[in-house]
């Protein structure tokens, strides 16, 4: 495994999607009272995942919101490596914080602030 490729240094690189992107809700808060059952929500944010080329081996790539992303779209992706023991995975994830999808045109840039 090639140990400059995995800092916790933010990496940019140009990647092909292999797969489409699934959204998930990540839930973050339960608000409920019990009166002889539960009555309350959930709250939570979406996070994005998906799977990008690099260098010919498939690298999972997590958005922490909605990205729409399509199986074979080119992309520019940005963002922090990540052990994969949180998520159940072998290897390490990239946590992204910019994803640019050349295909359709779309950049989603994660914890920006609009004023």
């Amino acid at each position: 495994m090639n140990q400059d490729k995995y800092t916790s240094e933010q990496k940019k690189f140009d990647s092909q999607a292999l797969t489409d992107s699934r959204i998930c809700q990540k839930a973050t808060t339960f608000i409920g009272i019990y009166f002889l059952i539960v009555f309350g929500g959930i709250d939570g944010k979406y996070e994005s995942i998906f799977s990008a080329d690099l260098n010919g081996k498939a690298v999972i790539v997590v958005y922490p919101g909605i990205c729409i992303i399509s199986k074979n779209d080119q992309l520019h992706i940005s963002g922090k490596w990540h052990s994969g023991k949180k998520i159940g995975v072998d290897d390490r994830y990239i946590k992204a914080s910019r994803v640019e999808n050349v295909s359709l045109g779309l950049v989603f840039v994660a914890n920006k602030s609009i004023i």
